[in-house]
């Protein structure tokens, strides 16, 4: 399958990964190499490429900020001189196994120029196009649509690639005065709309989609095949004491006009801090926009998944471009849901995970 190409650039590649992704038992090493297009941000040509000098190029992805993903990058002179930090942006890419895979497509977002007797080098940090949008409304928004297409709305003339949205049932009762960051009122209407918070995935696209539950979800990658994982990196940490047992959401929304609004999440008995295995509830209580106590259940449910941490685990391995947001990884048996990452962009250097697994 292929995407349309984006304006004078060629089409991108989705097709099935090659083998050399999903290493055979115990095969550690393989060759790859990347790459960094420079393109004009407004009409997408292609301008050139520019060489990571000095501590190799980074890119972190991490799901609990508003803006997931950014990228760390020395240059030299020539291609200091040659970048235009206000328009152009950096689109970095793997190539391995004879294919190229997409990482991002960023925007300048902080630039440290080291001058020197040899000319003037530059440290730069750069964002995804989150960054462009998670600016602050100028205008009110006011929105009682359902949430997809309160969210069409909210990014209403602004020059994104594309957008990928889940269609979600659920009204989005949301009222914003100028001045409020766009990214505050995104993750207002995904808590709303039972969906994850967005990002801009690997192609350069605005993503959402619907709650991600890793225990029912069909595995994106599978990090027992393999013997993938390294295992003298491997962290654990838990949040079994602390973590909330009981969810509940509640509404003095206008558009409630039936009665009152309360929906409640527990969660499942065979969790270990279950109520029944605790015997006393920990409950987290939330006062929202919600029309109906249908929706304020399943707002509950939305936060419950997301925030009922039974255990959390840091781990390596080798490079992998598939990685994106959300993602649902089988590890150690079970399912685990992504919440970040970060890849060195040099030949040979691990990529570290921050995975999750909720009893749900």
């Amino acid at each position: 399958m292929s995407l349309p190409g984006w304006p004078g650039l060629r089409g991108l590649t989705t097709d099935d990964p090659s083998t050399v992704l999903d290493l055979d038992e115990s095969v550690g090493q393989r060759s790859s190499t990347f790459t960094f297009e420079l393109v004009d941000g407004v009409s997408g040509i292609l301008l050139g490429y520019v060489h990571p000098i000095r501590e190799a190029a980074s890119i972190t992805h991490d799901t609990n900020r508003t803006v997931k993903r950014e990228l760390r990058i020395d240059l030299g002179v020539s291609d200091t001189a040659a970048i235009n930090p206000i328009t152009d942006r950096i689109m970095p890419r793997m190539l391995i196994g004879g294919q190229t895979w997409d990482l991002g497509r960023f925007m300048f977002a902080d630039e440290t120029d080291l001058q020197s007797t040899g000319g003037t080098r530059s440290t730069l940090l750069l964002l995804d196009e989150m960054n462009l949008i998670d600016q602050q409304i100028s205008e009110g928004f006011t929105s009682t649509t359902v949430a997809t297409a309160a969210v069409l709305e909210l990014l209403t003339g602004l020059p994104l690639v594309g957008i990928n949205l889940e269609p979600s049932p659920y009204p989005a009762v949301v009222s914003a005065q100028a001045g409020t960051n766009r990214g505050q009122i995104l993750e207002a209407l995904a808590t709303q709309g039972d969906m994850m918070t967005p990002w801009m995935d690997n192609h350069g696209l605005f993503r959402m989609i619907r709650t991600v539950d890793p225990d029912t979800a069909t595995p994106t990658l599978d990090f027992d095949r393999g013997n993938r994982v390294i295992r003298s990196t491997i962290a654990n940490t838990s949040d079994l004491l602390t973590a909330p047992n009981r969810f509940v959401v509640i509404s003095n929304s206008g558009e409630a006009l039936a009665g009152p609004v309360y929906g409640v999440y527990d969660v499942p008995p065979t969790a270990p801090y279950s109520i029944s295995a605790r015997g006393f509830v920990i409950p987290q209580v939330m006062n929202l926009q919600v029309a109906t106590s249908a929706q304020a259940a399943a707002m509950a449910r939305n936060i419950g998944i997301r925030q009922s941490v039974f255990q959390r685990a840091q781990l390596s391995t080798a490079p992998d471009p598939r990685h994106d947001s959300y993602d649902v990884i089988r590890w150690q048996g079970v399912n685990w849901l992504e919440l970040g990452w970060s890849m060195t962009l040099r030949d040979g250097a691990p990529m570290t995970h921050t995975l999750r697994r909720s009893f749900m």
